[in-house]
């Protein structure tokens, strides 16, 4: 049976657009011959995230995005439409995690598998998250840092402000302060210039003294030993027992004397009892008159005999 040009047409027409139908999907992630399972997820936002792109277990693809929905009117959340091949079980408990696949930003979606024993529907919703990436972190800490630098330029400038303000203001006295450290310094250079000889002088007079200590170091060398010489001597020597000793003296003295102002003793009763100093003192002037009669009248106390004779009185 012969088949005419216009079945012909036909028939290549559709199967040129089932080709087209189908490599759209292929384009686009989905498998027309295997079955797929819909999960839906909602986020605050995709970041980014777009239709056909990737849904990885453990780095695996068991999936693709069939569909990305957004209605203010309805909600403030983005929801997301899963296509997962139906032969990979996915617990309730699992966790739809926004990432960027790739270093160019792209981005893709892992599936955190969960410990439940109970699975996902067919229309059951995932528990969302977002994963940040390293740049969106960078770009984060980098409008930190440039806020934080537009600070301190703002108060470095408002600083520099005020020192111009200070220095603006008291130009005069710093005009007179350079003038006198300018005219300061001149004055010790006309000094060091008229004091240039003495200075010699100084200096050749330390360097004499110098040599003349090296000369004497010797002497000094023995002088030095000679010094501790005695200091060793004074170590060795009982400085100790002696400063007892001399306390212990010291101490004895204080109650000897404490003995005589309190009239203890002869010593004590001489000093303290007025009476007796009374009668030394009388007998002493009784005795000064007895030499004096004895000298002026020598007959009275001694009688010299001659031969034996004594003459009666």
């Amino acid at each position: 049976m012969k088949l005419n040009k216009e079945f012909k047409i036909g028939f290549f027409g559709i199967l040129m657009i089932g080709l087209l139908y189908w490599g759209i999907n292929f384009l686009k992630g989905t498998d027309l011959f295997s079955s797929a399972v819909r999960y839906y997820a909602v986020y605050d936002q995709v970041n980014g995230l777009e239709s056909s792109a990737s849904i990885l277990i453990k780095g695996f693809k068991v999936g693709s995005i069939s569909n990305i929905s957004y209605d203010p009117t309805r909600s403030q959340n983005v929801v997301v439409e899963f296509s997962i091949d139906s032969k990979y079980p996915i617990p309730d408990d699992t966790k739809a995690r926004i990432f960027s696949d790739g270093i160019m930003g792209g981005k893709a979606v892992e599936l955190v598998l969960g410990k439940s024993t109970q699975y996902l529907q067919e229309g059951d919703t995932l528990f969302s998250e977002i994963n940040k990436d390293f740049l969106e972190v960078a770009g984060s800490e980098f409008e930190f840092i440039k806020q934080r630098a537009n600070d301190v330029i703002n108060q470095l400038v408002t600083t520099l402000g005020h020192i111009n303000t200070l220095l603006a203001d008291n130009k005069d006295n710093l005009d007179r302060t350079f003038n006198n450290i300018a005219n300061l310094s001149g004055n010790l250079n006309e000094v060091v210039e008229n004091e240039k000889g003495s200075i010699h002088s100084i200096v050749t007079d330390l360097n004499h003294l110098t040599q003349t200590l090296s000369a004497k170091s010797g002497q000094i060398d023995r002088i030095i030993t000679n010094v501790e010489t005695f200091s060793d001597s004074l170590n060795r020597a009982s400085i100790p027992t002696l400063v007892t000793q001399l306390n212990e003296t010291v101490g004895r003295l204080n109650t000897v004397m404490g003995k005589i102002e309190q009239g203890d003793g002869s010593v004590g009763k001489l000093i303290n009892d007025d009476a007796l100093y009374d009668s030394l003192v009388q007998a002493s002037s009784d005795l000064a008159a007895l030499l004096a009669d004895i000298k002026a009248h020598p007959s009275r106390y001694v009688n010299i005999s001659v031969f034996g004779r004594r003459d009666k009185n």
